[in-house]
């Protein structure tokens, strides 16, 4: 006998629009803002696609799809019973692999990215561009998919503000799972996806990891320093317009999110080798654009 959410479901699907394949990444805010950098892509050569948003506010105001749906598991619950004939496609990557995420991510569109592709995100632009200060985000513990192999130390990081706090003004950003770190100016848990886009667009610089707030500051187009854990490589995941501070033992590209054999030797960066490539990139002395 039917269930009342099987009932529910099936009445939701005879509304729902008729497309022919609809794309989801299924992943955290990294992966859907780089599906925007695709969205727009695919728009521009006269096939926009068709979206199942996990984040429907990175799409606000975003004209780029041609169509934006959200409920993604009744979405998928009601095409394994073919009550959608919709063809919902997951945009699956591996780690590991020589080209970008987001170009894995493309493939399955038909779409090709091109080479100074950036995401975006709806946000009000900044009246001012203030010189000297310095967005962070320290953490992903907060995130839908947090993972210690992209976690610099806290010592460090606390070590990094003291020797930098009288040259800058920090203000860090994330979520209240974040370790609080002295002589910042604290807007954890204070910030919308909008706001947050705002002022990191308002700073100097982006300093940060391997994770959802760098692809913002690549959005906003905030020059960033980056500190890149172990669990994929640069090129897999990054942007090569930053400056990206990592290491390479053989064991790089793991893909784990914990349980590293190694003493996550790839996150063992100094804190002098950090401060160099912020004050290096706050000076202007980077060739990246």
């Amino acid at each position: 006998m039917p269930t009342l959410i099987g009932i529910r479901t099936r009445l939701w699907a005879w509304f729902q629009p008729k497309i022919d394949r609809a794309y989801y990444t299924n992943g955290g805010l990294g992966d859907e803002l780089m599906l925007t950098a695709i969205a727009a892509t695919a728009r521009a050569t006269g096939k926009p696609i068709h979206l199942i948003a996990s984040y429907p506010g990175i799409w606000r105001k975003n004209s780029d799809p041609a169509s934006i749906q959200s409920n993604l598991e009744r979405w998928l619950y009601a095409c394994r019973r073919g009550w959608i004939k919709t063809k919902v496609i997951h945009l699956v990557y591996k780690t590991g692999a020589p080209s970008h995420i987001a170009e894995q991510m493309a493939a399955h569109t038909s779409v090709t990215l091109p080479s100074d592709w950036r995401p975006t995100v709806p946000f009000r632009q900044p009246a001012n561009k203030y010189p000297q200060r310095i967005v962070f985000h320290n953490s992903c513990r907060g995130a839908l998919y947090a993972a210690s192999t992209k976690e610099w130390p806290q010592d460090r990081w606390k070590t990094l503000i003291k020797r930098m706090a009288s040259d800058f003004e920090f203000i860090q950003i994330g979520t209240l799972a974040d370790p609080q770190l002295p002589l910042v100016v604290d807007r954890r848990g204070k910030t919308s996806l909008s706001e947050a886009a705002e002022m990191i667009a308002s700073a100097q610089l982006f300093l940060g990891l391997e994770s959802g707030l760098m692809h913002v500051a690549a959005a906003v187009r905030t020059p960033s320093v980056i500190i890149v854990g172990g669990r994929s490589r640069p090129n897999e995941t990054c942007y090569p317009y930053n400056l990206n501070i990592t290491r390479t033992p053989s064991c790089v590209g793991c893909g784990l999110n914990d349980g590293c054999p190694h003493n996550l030797v790839c996150l063992d960066i100094p804190v002098e080798e950090v401060e160099t490539a912020i004050r290096h990139l706050a000076a202007g002395k980077s060739d990246k654009t």
